[in-house]
């Protein structure tokens, strides 16, 4: 979990791959059972993501080293320099825990659902992030704790949204209390779509996702925001109501 306050960490284990699991709390096979993990070399995790994985440790008498590759954030963004984030040593032999078993994903986050009609159809809502000297914004508006609610949607519903970064830095836009498949980014089709609860909005560019409003027990007042602590606390947050 990435729990700084405006620190990307791009991940990579010397001489390892990360065998992908789940982003954000939500499996890969959510939305692709027929291909329930992903292996990759380094992940970005933005403030505020998560990253489950399976790796396997380095050999005995040897070690590997748990760092973060330097991330670029823009011309306006802050430095993001590489750094060591652990050493990893051999440790006791680890037994497998369950058996492997083609039913594994017989499970309640098994839910594939077509999305898409809301992927084809214009967007319900566009958030734009933009900033000055003054503050950060959202749609032109800095947020207060007595602003009006900027989105009002319906429990039960799917909803096609675009956030749209027109900055000149990297902006991790979150929500509290859904998921959303990210499937576009600069409105062209992300390779492999994937749940999340935080996306990472490029420089000048945008993200479209369709957000999941379908969880009957989520109702009232809640957040959506830019993930960067210094980002939301001028400003660039807003209110949703869900009803």
């Amino acid at each position: 979990m990435n729990a700084s306050a405006d620190r990307y960490v791009d991940l990579q284990l010397d001489g390892q791959r990360f065998e992908i699991v789940a982003l954000d709390g939500m499996p890969i096979a959510y939305h692709d059972p027929e291909h329930p993990t992903r292996t990759v070399n380094h992940f970005l995790v933005p403030p505020a993501g998560r990253l489950e994985a399976i790796v396997t440790g380095p050999l005995s008498a040897s070690r590997a080293t748990l760092r973060s590759l330097c991330v670029n954030t823009g011309p306006e963004g802050d430095p993001n320099p590489g750094m060591v984030l652990a050493d990893v040593v051999p440790g006791i032999p680890a037994a497998r825990l369950f058996p492997k078993s083609p039913r594994l994903l017989d499970s309640p986050y098994h839910k594939v659902v077509d999305l898409q009609a809301e992927e084809k159809s214009d967007p319900d809502f566009v958030a734009t992030f933009t900033e000055d000297k003054k503050g950060f914004y959202i749609n032109g508006q800095l947020y207060k704790p007595d602003s009006a609610p900027m989105r009002v949607t319906h429990v039960g519903t799917y909803e096609h949204w675009r956030i749209v970064n027109a900055t000149e830095e990297l902006h991790p836009m979150h929500i509290h209390q859904v998921h959303f498949l990210a499937f576009e980014e600069n409105q062209r089709p992300i390779a492999n779509p994937v749940w999340l609860d935080t996306v990472n909005v490029p420089v000048g560019g945008s993200v479209d996702v369709i957000m999941d409003f379908t969880d009957p027990v989520i109702r009232g007042m809640s957040l959506f925001h830019c993930h960067l602590l210094n980002h939301e606390d001028k400003g660039m947050m807003a209110k949703i109501v869900f009803e």
